[in-house]
């Protein structure tokens, strides 16, 4: 929920607490001078708000209540303005208000120009299964035919390779993110050889150790990393799934968040495409620190040419 209020009002990392304010009245009164009211609530979930302000002293149930409500009101008067997409991601591992933030919305949808679109893991339940509006798209593992292209694309058309790619397909059920790892976890210990998309086995299929799960494969993955660059990882897992570059001369260990480019080659940490801040490449990897991990918001404007649907 934080997120996604961040992402609306365009606050960045490096701004102050007077910036921070302006951006979001400026925002708010811009959209609708009506909604001037729930301006309080939502500079105090930036934690910007003024020691003097009336909405300090209320009760928790009441400033939980007008800052569910405020998020609400602000989006559903945008999508008036304009059709919106509203995407929250990983929801197995959601908090309790961002849920409550959703369940208001799912009320609400059948008469906004709004699509909420979530993902999560088949143990995430949610009560939208009845509503009219509600739609449920499957993903199921890869079939067997479609994991074999998959791994021709991965490891190239050598003949030696098909025991291999069979041993793949069966221990990751075809689940298409276990079977990148897995491929990656062979080429960083040996098992194979050459170039992406044309690898050669450099020992026998029977003596290598395949992990049984992607938790063990990303285990195994960060267990080979250098000192220094777990030293970074579990600095990254604290601050969260992205880590802004800025962060690095505000910590105590500078060379290590300034030497973000190393351990990309491991592929735990990737850049993004703003240079600005950098990504760990799953949600498992922050979980490892015993650190549980809000799901992803993002606010994107509608393209008015793709008319209005509802899920």
């Amino acid at each position: 929920m934080l997120d996604l209020l961040r992402r609306y009002v365009q606050v960045e990392d490096r701004d102050d607490t007077r910036t921070i304010r302006a951006r979001v009245t400026g925002q708010v009164l811009m959209l609708d001078a009506a909604l001037q009211e729930t301006i309080p609530a939502l500079l105090a979930l930036l934690d910007v708000l003024p020691e003097d302000s009336p909405f300090r002293i209320l009760d928790p149930r009441q400033r939980r209540r007008r800052t569910l409500d405020g998020i609400k009101r602000v989006l559903l008067r945008e999508s008036q303005v304009q059709p919106l997409l509203l995407v929250f991601e990983d929801l197995h591992w959601i908090d309790t208000e961002t849920q409550a933030l959703l369940d208001g919305l799912a009320e609400s949808l059948p008469t906004a120009q709004l699509l909420l679109l979530v993902n999560y893991r088949p143990e995430y339940q949610h009560g939208w299964g009845s509503k009219t509006y509600y739609t449920q798209l499957r993903l199921d593992p890869l079939p067997p035919v479609s994991a074999n292209e998959l791994l021709y694309a991965l490891l190239g058309d050598d003949a030696g390779l098909e025991s291999l790619k069979q041993l793949l397909i069966a221990r990751t059920e075809g689940n298409p993110f276990f079977l990148e790892e897995s491929v990656c976890t062979l080429v960083e210990t040996g098992v194979l050889v050459g170039t992406p998309g044309a690898y050669r086995l450099a020992q026998a299929v029977p003596s290598m150790q395949v992990p049984a799960t992607v938790q063990a494969v990303l285990a195994a993955r960060i267990d080979r990393l250098p000192p220094e660059e777990k030293r970074l990882l579990q600095t990254a897992a604290v601050i969260g799934m992205e880590v802004p570059l800025a962060l690095r001369k505000r910590t105590r260990s500078p060379p290590v968040l300034s030497n973000i480019a190393v351990p990309t080659r491991h592929e735990v940490v990737r850049r993004m495409p703003c240079v600005s801040s950098a990504r760990l490449s799953h949600i498992v990897i922050p979980r490892r620190s015993k650190r549980p991990k809000p799901p992803t918001a993002r606010l994107l404007p509608w393209p008015r040419s793709w008319g209005c649907v509802r899920l």
